[in-house]
């Protein structure tokens, strides 16, 4: 028998009993996996009875005949913990202080050993402790802080109201207070109303006598003597208080730690602090169950729907609402519990539809929480009611916000002749030490925002207030100033960083605009604002969603004194955009920009003339219009020459470029293409959007690798088309990526048999097109689907162009209508294919002669890959060097080394 000072055999700690001379670890009577130095480890920490040892004690004890380093003690502690379960449901065993060691935290029972005399607690806290819950999303902050409160002392958790904070201290406070031996003491300041009482109400915590003055002295004498864990709780209102007290006592009894929660810093001496932030929720409103269970937001709305009706479930067809709920919700705990608490009254998807109501939907909180907790309303109440006039003032007017702002934003709004623009910087700068704003220095200029509840809390009351029309008008006016270069943006003067840096004004330009076409709201501010957002739509590939304001923009400019001005030219232009983008080159596209020429034209201003213009032959080209096209080149380019700009004259040989190259003359469209590429010299240029605003070395790359493949050069234009993909998708903007892989990228792929790379861009392709809704780029899409699944049709909404461009990819796709037209355009870029497809399917007696024809055309253009695939047609001796004679010289040319070949056989 062991003896009396031997350790008990049995032991027994959570839901386990550990027979030490079997070695069995046993939980619910059935045996846990565990390794032998696992095993071990776990032996030397319970007889540690709670002391640290360090990672060398350790490694003496259960690796005493060999020598290993403390990598393997780390994947062995691993191990323990795993069979364990540490971490799980809020249990735990094993804690590890950083650089220190490791100690067993966790109650050892000792079955028929005699029991421990407990030990007199110096003192009983008097207040209750908040009930823990498990929680979810915040293992990672819990651990952190865990470690640090020992090394630092004093931190103060501060974020806004109902993110959690009381939450994560109390789970803290209870874990480092267990593994320091010490107990742990909470202190609810909430309901003190006034600072002289917060000492007082430390000191009743702590089970001593009175609210006096001395109240301070007596909290910090006690804790000197016996240390503790403190948590002050809810300090924001009586933050001096509170600030003072916490300072004594880490000045005073340097052995207690304090941990207090805030919405803002106590700003004390030797305070640390941690911002805590809010769940991550999904930003895509395209997401699977799966998807959307791994964010911790989601995490607790399902944990909580749960708990209000246990028949709730996350599935794919509730995900995308659940996620839509967690994200407009800022991934705020209270308010994802106040939503679940909904659940059984609603669906998810009823539930997401009617936050707009929030504060009168958010209101079924648990009946023993906090009164400011048990309603979302209450909540920002007690926030709001901490603020001076002037404070809720200008919370109110930065409502008016929908996404990030700098500082000179809110200057420029909420500044008036009662709150100058210097009050407004303390204002807001205090808002953010009081979490009402969010605060974003990741950037060249720091910028805030307010969290979707805290925003429509705030707009609710600026509506109600008399000023409201006035702060709306000076938002839409601020937005206006940042976007005034339109000139530069469709041009393509405007570099994507400057787009790129204005794309977060979007869902303010949207807020905007709602309120300028309303009935409160101004016409000829809503029509200004909507000609100067339009190439911010452009780079955001948002085409769709534009179209329909520039259209409302247009029914209702009729009613100001803007019809036939400049600002309609702009608006019919941005339409002609959207409209290609989404629709296609239709007769709507052909009518916008028509009529923005004449009103151009009457108004003899140039620039809107090139920009009318290039409209006018975006449409005719195509529409497979190509000789319309060439008189709207010509037309473009003599305008650009007498106004002398650089990038109209870039533009104007890129459009020349592309007539030469669709009327079948390569070598004329080669020289014109390499031309404006080489004017890409640098990144100011290369980062440069077209009129279309995709970028333009992108395009006109897409044009080179067609041109360099029709030649013969089929390595060239492959290497290309892989470059330029590459390129594209790298912009992550999707009419740019559509226009690389559309235009260039696919049909080189295909054209040189390179099936896989096709099948891949296709499927980008689509995937953006459809994302977008960009119709006119999903014909696209459909039309090269059609070339690899002989089951897939192309769409008969396919225009021209396209057809061109599937029939050249594949003999099949080439219909009546298509080879029709080579009686209106026999100088198409496609023609000697379409003539060897006309030839092969006519009369046997024809064959030769309409294939002779076609090499000769093929010979005109200096298309040499279209005269091979004629000299295979025609298959007889002799013919093949025909067509080798016909194509271009170029050294190293794949398609003359296959034409060889096929020469060797004759």
């Amino acid at each position: 028998m062991p003896s009396s000072t031997a350790p008990a055999s049995l032991l027994a700690f959570g839901p386990f009993t550990l027979d030490r001379e079997r070695r069995l670890l046993s939980a619910g009577g059935e045996p846990v996996a565990i390794g032998s130095r696992a095993l071990d480890i776990l032996l030397a920490l319970i007889d540690a009875d709670g002391e640290l040892l360090s990672k060398e004690q350790l490694l003496a004890r259960v690796w005493a005949d060999v020598t290993v380093d403390e990598s393997t003690l780390r994947v062995h502690i691993a191990g323990l913990r795993k069979a364990l379960g540490d971490g799980r449901d809020g249990a735990r065993y094993v804690l590890n202080e950083q650089g220190r060691g490791y100690r067993f935290v966790a109650p050892v029972q000792r079955p028929g050993a005699a029991p421990a005399v407990p030990q007199a607690a110096p003192y009983a806290p008097a207040r209750p402790r908040p009930a823990g819950r498990r929680i979810v999303g915040r293992d990672a902050i819990v651990d952190s802080l865990v470690e640090l409160l020992p090394e630092r002392g004093f931190m103060t958790v501060i974020g806004p109201g109902g993110i959690g904070k009381t939450t994560v201290v109390t789970a803290v406070a209870e874990r480092v207070a267990q593994a320091q031996g010490l107990p742990w003491v909470f202190v609810d300041l909430a309901p003190v109303a006034t600072s002289e009482l917060v000492a007082g109400t430390a000191a009743s915590a702590l089970d001593l006598p009175g609210f006096g003055r001395d109240a301070e002295a007596s909290v910090v004498a006690r804790l000197a003597k016996a240390p503790a864990v403190l948590v002050l709780d809810n300090c924001e209102h009586v933050v001096d208080a509170a600030a003072d007290l916490a300072q004594a006592i880490h000045q005073g009894a340097p052995a207690a730690l304090v941990l207090a929660t805030s919405r803002e810093a106590l700003r004390a001496e030797g305070e640390w602090v941690h911002r805590l932030q809010t769940l991550p929720a999904p930003e895509s409103e395209m997401i699977d169950a799966e998807t959307a269970g791994g964010y911790p937001a989601v995490q607790l709305f399902v944990e909580r729907a749960r708990a209000a009706d246990d028949a709730f479930v996350l599935t794919d067809a509730n995900a995308a609402a659940v996620a839509e709920i967690c994200r407009r919700l800022d991934g705020m705990p209270l308010a994802l519990e106040l939503a679940a608490a909904r659940i059984d009254m609603m669906s998810a998807a009823e539930l997401a539809a009617n936050l707009d109501d929030r504060f009168s939907l958010l209101t079924k909180g648990r009946r023993t929480a906090l009164p400011r907790q048990q309603t979302l309303r209450a909540t920002l109440d007690w926030s709001y009611g901490l603020l001076p006039i002037e404070g809720r003032t200008v919370l109110d007017r930065l409502g008016v916000f929908a996404g990030g702002f700098p500082m000179e934003a809110a200057r420029t709004v909420a500044a008036d002749e009662t709150i100058g623009r210097h009050a407004v910087l303390d204002i807001v700068t205090a808002l953010a030490r009081k979490s009402l704003l969010a605060v974003d220095a990741s950037g060249p200029t720091t910028l805030y925002r307010l969290l979707d509840t805290t925003r429509a809390y705030a707009r609710e009351a600026l509506a109600a207030g008399p000023d409201a029309a006035a702060i709306a008008r000076r938002h839409a006016e601020y937005c206006c100033a940042e976007l005034a270069d339109t000139d530069s943006a469709w041009e393509g003067r405007a570099r994507r960083e400057w787009l790129a840096e204005k794309s977060r004004l979007v869902d303010d330009v949207r807020a905007a605009l709602a309120w300028a076409f309303s009935p409160a709201g101004d016409l000829p501010l809503a029509i200004r604002l909507t000609v100067v957002s339009a190439p911010l739509w452009f780079h955001l590939s948002l085409p769709r969603e534009f179209l329909a304001l520039v259209e409302t923009a247009l029914k209702r400019i009729a009613a100001t004194d803007l019809a036939g001005s400049a600002a309609e030219v702009e608006l019919l232009t941005a339409q002609g955009h959207a409209l290609w983008h989404t629709h296609g080159p239709t007769t709507a596209m052909e009518t916008a920009f028509a009529r923005a020429l004449e009103i151009a034209e009457a108004l003899d201003d140039p620039g809107l003339r090139l920009r009318a213009g290039w409209g006018r032959w975006a449409q005719a080209i195509l529409a497979g219009r190509y000789a319309d096209c060439a008189v709207f080149a010509d037309g473009f380019q003599a305008i650009a020459q007498a106004v002398g700009d650089p990038a109209a004259l870039q533009t104007a040989d890129h459009m020349q470029a592309l007539r030469h190259h669709f009327a079948g003359d390569q070598q004329a469209a080669l020289g014109l293409i390499e031309r404006v590429i080489a004017t890409h010299t640098g990144p100011v240029v290369a980062n440069q959007a077209n009129h279309a605003q995709v970028n333009d070395t992108i395009a006109a790359q897409a044009l080179k690798m067609r041109i360099l493949w029709l030649r013969g050069e089929s390595a060239q234009a492959l290497s290309l088309a892989q470059e330029t993909a590459d390129a594209a998708l790298a912009t992550d903007h999707d009419l740019t990526i559509c226009y690389g892989l559309a235009v260039g990228a696919v049909p080189v792929a295909l054209w040189t048999g390179r099936v896989d790379l096709a099948h891949a861009w296709v499927e980008r392709l689509l995937e953006r097109a459809r994302g977008r809704g960009v119709r006119f780029w999903e014909l696209w899409g459909q039309g090269y689907l059609a070339a690899l699944d002989p089951a897939v049709r192309v769409s008969p909404e396919a225009f021209p162009m396209q057809v061109e461009c599937f029939a050249a990819v594949d003999a099949g796709l080439a219909d009546a209508t298509m080879l029709a037209r080579l009686e209106q355009e026999t100088s198409l870029w496609v023609g000697p294919e379409l003539m060897r497809l006309s030839a092969m399917a006519g009369a046997p007696d024809q064959r030769e002669p309409r294939l002779r024809e076609a090499l000769d055309l093929a010979r005109v253009q200096g298309s040499g890959a279209w005269a091979l695939r004629i000299a295979v047609s025609l298959a007889e001796p002799g013919r093949v060097r025909e067509a080798l004679e016909a194509m271009p010289d170029v050294p190293g040319c794949p398609d003359r080394r296959a034409a060889r070949a096929l020469l060797s056989t004759d």
